[in-house]
């Protein structure tokens, strides 16, 4: 009863993906062949035991076992669609239904032979709350390769951390302290000094987002050109895939995050990293940008708006319209 396991590939080509339907139809067939006995599972109370069965560059599937009351923490899948289908015992799957910033969640009773599939977007936890043992077949496509993790805060989602995996199984990262966390984000973006980033901007096509609420834009102004989004939307703003997108929002396309001190744009810059969009941060963020000499005019430009190249020309162009 041995699984085929190929190692994780470097590249996915965007082409080779399984639809929903695939997904639901290979975790089905594998669910057969796991009640065939052709796969061994294996009931451990201590902690989920899971095993891969099957990975290429399309897809990876993985068999869970669940005994009592273990479960997931809420989480994504990094880009990745999916689809599961419970073997034996019976899940509870608690779904986030809404935005980002608004929402709840709806929990849903999933028995033997029932088979669910989700979009790449798709947040939820699974846990099994009875006494039988529950078992279930996962797929994902692409691979699994990534993994965020959430808290419902004052009705919405926040981000806890992110986490490069390949198993679905992965712990929460945690962090001793704020620095650790910083630090660990930084390790994984390009920083850029404001000159650097002013080039980047007008020699490369990359372009600024200012995540900094209303108030500090109103303060210590904004630059000409930078897309004002924010932080708690800026995910679903310039993922490519996005439903909220925005029309700057193009596959490939590079983004320099802006906050007011370069603290914030550090873990913003990663989270957008951790989704497969290129992106950096301004080190020292409108202050050192100010110091650097560089444009800034008074704010505030209205959010998902461009800010003008100055205020004079943001008025005449109102009295135009």
């Amino acid at each position: 009863m041995s699984a085929e396991v190929v190692a994780h590939p470097a590249a996915r080509p965007a082409t080779a993906l399984l639809s929903r339907s695939e997904l639901a139809e290979l975790t089905r067939r594998y669910t057969e062949e796991v009640r065939a006995g052709r796969h061994e599972v294996v009931a451990d109370p201590d902690e989920r035991w899971h095993v891969r069965l099957h990975c290429d560059d399309r897809v990876d599937v993985w068999l869970i076992s669940w005994t009592e009351s273990q479960g997931t923490e809420l989480h994504d899948h990094g880009g990745s669609a999916g689809a599961f289908t419970v073997v034996e015992g019976t899940l509870t799957e608690s779904v986030w239904v809404g935005s980002a910033a608004e929402g709840r969640l709806r929990d849903l009773s999933r028995g033997a032979g029932e088979t669910v599939t989700f979009s790449e977007h798709y947040v939820h936890d699974v846990r099994n709350t009875a006494r039988p043992v529950a078992v279930s077949v996962h797929a994902y496509s692409p691979p699994l390769s990534l993994m965020s993790f959430y808290d419902i805060v004052d009705g919405g989602l926040e981000r806890l951390a992110t986490s490069w995996t390949d198993d679905p199984e992965t712990a929460t990262p945690t962090f001793r302290t704020v620095e650790e966390m910083l630090a660990a984000a930084r390790g994984g973006i390009t920083r850029l000094t404001p000159e650097q980033a002013a080039r980047a901007i007008a020699d490369d096509g990359a372009l600024l987002v200012d995540i900094r609420p209303a108030w500090q834009r109103a303060v210590d102004g904004e630059v000409p050109g930078a897309v004002v989004v924010e932080r708690n939307h800026l995910e679903w703003r310039l993922h490519p895939a996005s439903d909220a997108r925005l029309p700057q929002a193009r596959d490939g396309q590079r983004w320099i995050v802006l906050c007011t001190e370069g603290y914030t744009s550090s873990l913003a810059a990663a989270s957008l990293a951790s989704l497969g969009i290129p992106a950096a941060d301004v080190e020292g963020g409108i202050t050192a940008w100010r110091a650097a000499g560089l444009p800034v005019i008074p704010g505030t430009t209205p959010v998902e708006q461009t800010v003008p190249a100055s205020r004079d020309a943001a008025a005449a162009t109102s009295r135009a319209s």
